[in-house]
């Protein structure tokens, strides 16, 4: 059964069934589906990101707050999302906005599911799909997953990342995931931490080498075993362990433990290995599907490591210049490590 027909199936039970409770996708969440008749956006958004509808201001649409704004709600949702297949628009068929409320009508929706159809020509039919979203419809991330014929895709459309191109080349799918891998460890505070906890122990260039060396090769190997489904682990189960190696490696620094580099690079590489599952578990849902899976292992891998090499520039250059003064160092540097330990013994207590 298409997915036009579920919509309808479920638009038809929505309208019969009073106490329909249950959303069709989760707000932040949209649906394209590529059929020969017609294309099918689905859209679901908070209630915040509309102007002049939720007149009480409670942040829930009421029965009555909907009804009367359905154009004012349908003309703010066309002017925040721009779809492209190919050069084309399409042409619209049809807009349904569908909600959700109980029984008695008094406790109102926090999200509104917004069903478009468009009409695009049939010559443009297997070419890219581009999705833009506005400012003003980037209140969060939005998870979208575009299906048609040939495959589906899944990717995070985000205020650093507001347009993406879905069935594109290798390519260009190579450089949408080099920007997921590259805000992914600018962003990622747990990896974040952990590198410059793991550098901030000693001011050596050749150490650095050979532990980011490590740590990138092992992460890799987990990461692309994750991404293809050899390995699965649920992150309610790694994002704890994360925790514990910044809370690993601060500790030991902290106390002065020292082993030789070859040691050293052998932990570092087994800490890898789990920051790897840490990366696929948050990336799982985007590399289902890919029409270019090596594209976008290797794209997200380069991505993170040019967000390592950033991290490792700019730490260096500050403590090349405090190498200048030996007391500001020191303290710096333990300053750093206590940093790290204490914020990895908070998400340890948080995620356990």
């Amino acid at each position: 059964m298409s997915l036009l027909v579920r919509f309808i199936a479920t638009l038809i039970f929505l309208a019969l069934g009073t106490g329909a409770q249950a959303h069709l996708i989760s707000a932040g969440n949209g649906l394209v589906n590529v059929l020969p008749e017609r294309t099918v956006l689905l859209l679901a958004v908070p209630v915040s990101v509309f102007q002049n509808v939720d007149t009480n201001q409670d942040g829930l649409l009421q029965p009555e707050e909907i009804q009367p704004n359905r154009e004012r709600i349908i003309e703010q949702l066309s002017k925040s999302i721009r779809l492209d297949m190919g050069q084309s628009q399409g042409e619209v068929l049809d807009d349904q906005i569908m909600t959700s409320v109980h029984a008695d009508n008094r406790q109102g929706t926090p999200q509104v599911e917004w069903l478009r159809s468009i009409k695009f020509p049939q010559e443009v039919q297997n070419s890219p799909i581009q999705i833009t979203l506005k400012d003003n419809l980037l209140t969060s991330d939005y998870l979208f997953q575009v299906k048609r014929v040939d495959g589906q895709e899944i990717a995070k459309i985000s205020p650093a990342h507001p347009t993406h191109v879905f069935f594109d080349q290798a390519w260009g799918t190579f450089q949408a995931f080099f920007l997921d891998g590259w805000h992914h460890i600018v962003q990622g505070y747990d990896h974040l931490v952990f590198l410059i906890t793991l550098l901030a122990a000693s001011m050596v260039w050749r150490r650095w080498f050979w532990l980011l060396s490590a740590f990138t090769v092992a992460h890799g190997i987990t990461y692309g075993l994750a991404s293809f489904g050899w390995v699965q682990v649920k992150p309610e189960h790694i994002e704890p362990i994360i925790a514990l190696t910044i809370v690993l490696i601060a500790g030991l620094n902290l106390l002065r433990f020292t082993m030789n580099l070859k040691a050293e690079v052998l932990v570092v590489f087994g800490l890898g290995l789990f920051h790897g599952l840490g990366f696929a578990s948050a990336m799982a849902l985007q590399l289902q599907g890919q029409r270019f899976p090596m594209s976008s292992l290797l794209g997200f891998n380069l991505g993170v490591e040019a967000g390592q090499v950033l991290v490792c520039l700019l730490l260096g250059s500050l403590l090349e210049i405090l190498k200048r003064h030996t007391n500001q160092l020191e303290h710096v540097r333990t300053a750093m490590l206590w940093a790290g330990f204490l914020a990895g013994a908070f998400w340890l207590f948080e995620r356990i």
